[in-house]
C-alpha cells in the first residue's frame, strides 16, 4: 500500500499460550505436565481505568486448561546461528539443521549478542532470526531482575527472499502461559517457519514475557504508549538486523498484524486499547484459541476499525467467551462470519470453530500451521517464489 509516496507494510503480532516443553539431550520433550483439564487462573490487571462507556465490563479472570497430547516434535533442537529454512517433513514443517550436534546452552544463550550482523542485499538471501534484548521490552517491569519477569529479549525473523522495496508485513506474537522464545515460540510453536513457509514479504516480532510460567502478566504493556514505543524500537532493531540502518523508516511505517496465542489475549487486548498505535496502523487482529475476557476492547476495537480483519479460532475452552463476543456485536450490528475469507484484506470479523488440544494451537487449528495460513491469505504482500524454496519443495516431496 502506498501513502503519500511512502511504502506502508504491515505488522503481525501473534502470542502464545501454554507450554510445558523443555530441551534435552538434543531432543523436544515434554516433562512433567498439567492434567488435561486441571484449570490454571490468568492473573490479569485491573481493567477498571480502561472501561469503555459503550460495551459492558466483561469479568477478566480466566482459566485455560492444558493438554499435553499429541505434542509436536522436531528433528533437532535450532541453534541461534543455524538458518532456518524449512520444508515439509509428512505433515509437519521441519527446521532443516545441522544434525548430530549437541546442544550447547552456552552459546544458546550468548550467541544473540555475539553473533555478528552481516549485511544484507535485497532481497535478503538467507533468512535471519536473532534474540535481540529491547529497552522497551515488557519486562522488567519495575527494574527488579526477579523470577520469571527479567528477560527483557524480543525474537526477530527475517525471512529469505524479504524485500523492503515492497510493501510487507510485520508480525508480532505474543505468547502465554508456561512458554520460552527458544524452546516454544521458536522450536515448538515453529512461529518463525510459518512466517517464512507463507512466502510472504512478512517480518516476526516476538517478546518474552513472564518465563515459563502461568502467569499472563504485561509488565510495561499495561501502560498507556507502550506497544507503539516497543514497536519503534523493533523498527530500529530489525534494520540492524536487516543489515541496511535505512530500511528502520520501511519497518516503522509497518501496518500490523497482531497474534494473540491463550494467554497471549491480554496483551493483545491492550495493545488495542492504550497501546498508542496510530489509528488504521492495526491491520488485523488474530486471537487461537484466546478469548478468556476483555471482550469490551475486543469488541469496541472490532466496531471502530470495519476494514481492518478480527479473527478467533477457538475450543471448547473458549466457547462461552466467544459466544458473548458474538453477542455483543449482534447487538451493536456488527457482522461476523464463521468461515475465513480468501483474501482478509477487506476487512471484517470471523469465528471459527477448532476443537484440537490446546497446547497445539498454533501448529494445529482450523488447519496446520495456522499463522502461515493467515499471513497466506493477505495477498498484497506476496513475494515471488525464490529458486531454493522451489529446491526445498521439491526436496521435501521426493522424500
Amino acid at each position: 500500500m502506498t501513502l503519500g509516496g511512502t511504502v506502508m507494510v504491515v505488522t503481525l503480532v501473534v502470542a502464545g499460550g501454554a507450554s510445558c516443553l523443555s530441551l534435552l539431550n538434543n531432543n523436544v520433550r515434554s516433562p512433567d505436565a498439567m492434567s488435561g483439564g486441571q484449570s490454571v487462573v490468568y492473573k490479569t490487571e485491573p481493567a477498571s481505568e480502561f472501561k469503555s462507556n459503550k460495551w459492558e465490563t466483561v469479568e477478566t479472570t480466566a482459566f485455560a486448561a492444558t493438554d499435553d497430547s499429541s505434542v509436536l516434535t522436531i528433528d533437532h533442537a535450532p541453534r541461534e546461528t543455524d538458518s532456518f529454512p524449512m520444508h515439509r517433513s509428512g505433515e509437519r514443517l521441519a527446521f532443516i539443521t545441522e544434525r548430530g550436534s549437541a546442544l550447547d546452552q552456552n552459546r544458546l544463550e550468548n550467541a544473540p549478542r555475539a553473533q555478528q550482523i552481516r549485511p544484507q542485499s535485497l532481497p535478503v538471501k538467507e533468512p535471519l532470526t536473532k534474540l535481540v534484548e529491547f529497552d522497551a521490552a515488557p519486562f522488567p517491569y519495575d527494574g527488579g531482575e526477579r523470577g520469571s519477569y527479567h528477560d527483557r529479549r524480543v525474537l526477530l525473523h527475517i525471512p529469505e527472499g524479504f524485500d523492503a522495496s515492497r510493501p510487507g508485513v510485520m508480525v508480532l506474537f505474543f505468547h502465554g502461559h508456561r512458554a520460552t522464545l527458544e524452546r516454544d515460540v521458536r522450536d515448538r510453536q515453529q512461529v518463525p517457519a510459518q512466517i517464512s513457509a507463507s512466502r510472504m514479504n512478512a517480518v516476526l516480532v516476538a517478546p518474552q514475557f513472564a518465563v515459563d510460567a502461568a502467569d499472563s502478566s504485561i509488565g510495561r504493556f499495561s501502560q498507556p504508549g507502550a506497544v507503539a514505543r516497543f514497536v519503534a524500537e523493533a523498527a530500529d532493531k530489525l534494520a540492524r538486523l536487516h543489515g541496511d540502518p535505512p530500511t528502520a523508516k520501511t519497518f516503522a511505517n509497518m501496518r500490523i498484524v497482531i497474534v494473540g496465542y491463550s494467554g497471549g489475549f491480554l496483551p493483545t487486548a491492550y495493545s488495542l486499547s492504550v497501546g498508542g498505535l496510530a489509528k488504521n496502523r492495526v491491520r488485523g487482529v488474530v486471537l487461537l484459541d484466546g478469548v478468556y475476557g476483555q471482550l469490551d476492547k475486543f469488541a469496541t476495537w472490532i466496531e471502530n476499525n470495519p476494514s481492518s480483519f478480527f479473527i478467533s479460532s477457538y475450543t471448547r475452552l473458549t466457547k462461552r467467551h466467544n459466544d458473548e463476543l458474538e453477542h455483543m456485536l449482534t447487538e451493536h450490528d456488527v457482522a461476523f462470519s464463521r468461515e475465513l475469507k480468501p483474501d482478509l484484506g477487506r476487512g471484517g470479523a470471523a469465528f471459527v470453530s477448532a476443537d484440537v488440544p490446546h497446547r497445539d494451537y498454533v501448529t494445529h487449528a482450523w488447519v496446520d500451521y495456522p499463522i502461515k495460513d493467515i499471513v497466506s491469505r493477505l495477498g498484497d504482500y506476496q513475494l515471488p517464489t525464490s529458486p531454493s524454496a522451489v529446491a526445498q519443495h521439491d526436496a521435501s516431496v521426493r522424500k
